[in-house]
């Protein structure tokens, strides 16, 4: 699945080398770093609207692997040997530019669906959780004529269980969720 997110994600950009125009609609498309780190991938594609430009509507589809110190963040779960896995989440984002200027700070709102696998001893429970997500991140062009830019961000989640089994596994109600994508204007 990794490598299918990145050739996806090379193949794109591949296509979409040719110069845009300022006043049209401007597509994104991203990959974020965490899930690569973390056993998963990641792809990201985002409009910035021609009447809106200063508006993105993003659509993300993601899996990994959840790191055990994130896990034993809840005292409940600590060192009990839990694994947890993101099988599948899938994410709607709406952020607005705040600044001027080509880089700067956007802020938005989200909500992901995740479908997801908790692990103890071999007993494998399977379970859905909606977040819905405050974010904060920063859109920064390092190159004057380029369209990649390094998106760092932090989002705020609440969560709830919609579906599913998860077990004796309790489930972590907000998380601070930071990370970074990799990102092309195309």
């Amino acid at each position: 699945m990794k490598q299918g997110f990145l050739i996806l994600f090379l193949a794109i950009i591949a296509m979409n080398l040719s110069a845009q125009d300022s006043l049209k609609t401007k597509w994104s498309i991203a990959a974020d770093v965490s899930p690569y780190a973390f056993s998963g991938g990641s792809i990201k594609l985002g409009i910035l609207p021609k009447k809106k430009p200063r508006t993105e509507f993003a659509l993300e589809g993601f899996s990994m692997t959840i790191p055990t110190a994130v896990v034993n963040l809840n005292a409940k779960n600590s060192n009990l040997g839990w694994e947890e896995r993101v099988n599948l989440g899938v994410a709607f984002y709406a952020d607005k530019k705040l600044g001027a200027g080509k880089s700067g700070l956007w802020a938005g709102l989200g909500v992901v669906h995740l479908n997801q696998t908790v692990v103890q001893n071999r007993t494998t429970f399977h379970y859905q959780q909606l977040e819905y997500i405050a974010r904060l991140n920063y859109k920064w062009f390092p190159f004057t004529h380029s369209r990649f830019y390094i998106n760092p961000y932090v989002a705020l989640a609440g969560r709830h269980k919609i579906g599913g089994d998860n077990g004796a596994y309790a489930l972590t109600p907000f998380l601070i969720i930071p990370s970074v994508y990799l990102s092309w204007e195309i």
